[in-house]
């Protein structure tokens, strides 16, 4: 069925040629965004199984029972696995060596002034080629929350009940103990002993700040989307 063969739309019946033509053309151009966003989905969808297919080796053959348990139950909760991954990958060398480190930040790239250490600069307890890898592990956390936005901002929030039975959307307690259960694994290989409570805080301190800033831009990359849109339909 072409165009033209949609009812309402003949030339005859109330559009003129010009202003059909013009139509056509839109349609034209609908149909081909459809065709690469679908085509893109169809790309994701394929990489988001690759990446799954990692972890699920990983969990079996891994003897950090506590570690897989929560790698679990996190994909069980539909949390993204490329976001999954790129948290589990801190000090993980299985999983770096699968992945070819395509979800890390190479530490070549990080350039003299990035050495300076946005989030562990001032921590001197900490010596600096781990400080150089948790920054490069937590800018590599914020990429990847760019990635599947929708998916990741729909499943890393539950609806929880208040004493009120009041509803509110907080943030899935698995997101904190994965984070929390990479970096305190991280630190013991430098001999370093952090409370659970402070990383906790920490794990929390950091996801937040990651969705907060997945979500803005999600929201400003639609509105984008619905100006560029706007002026089309208007030209």
């Amino acid at each position: 069925m072409d165009l033209e063969s949609f009812g309402g739309f003949d030339t005859g019946e109330g559009m003129d040629e010009a202003a059909f033509e013009a139509f056509k053309e839109k349609m034209k151009r609908a149909a081909a965004q459809i065709a690469a966003i679908k085509k893109e989905e169809k790309k994701q969808k394929k990489s988001e199984q690759d990446l799954t297919t990692i972890l699920l080796k990983f969990v079996k053959k891994s003897h950090k029972k506590d570690l897989t348990l929560l790698i679990s139950r996190a994909l069980e909760q539909n949390i993204p696995a490329n976001f999954v991954l790129a948290i589990v990958l801190l000090g993980n060398e299985d999983i770096q060596k699968a992945t070819g480190n395509l979800l890390m930040l190479e530490t070549s790239e990080v350039t003299p002034d990035e050495k300076a250490l946005i989030f562990f600069g001032a921590d001197k307890e900490i010596p600096l080629e781990a400080r150089i890898q948790l920054d490069n592990w937590l800018k590599a956390i914020l990429y990847q929350a760019e990635e599947y936005p929708q998916k990741l901002l729909k499943f890393a929030y539950e609806i929880v009940k208040d004493e009120d039975g009041n509803e509110n959307k907080e943030i899935k307690t698995i997101l904190f103990q994965l984070s929390t259960f990479i970096i305190r694994d991280f630190l013991e290989e430098y001999k370093l002993d952090e409370s659970y409570k402070k990383l906790y805080e920490f794990a929390k301190f950091f996801i937040k700040g990651v969705l907060d800033r997945t979500e803005e831009n999600l929201k400003s990359r639609n509105l984008i989307g619905d100006a560029a849109a706007d002026a089309e339909n208007g030209a």
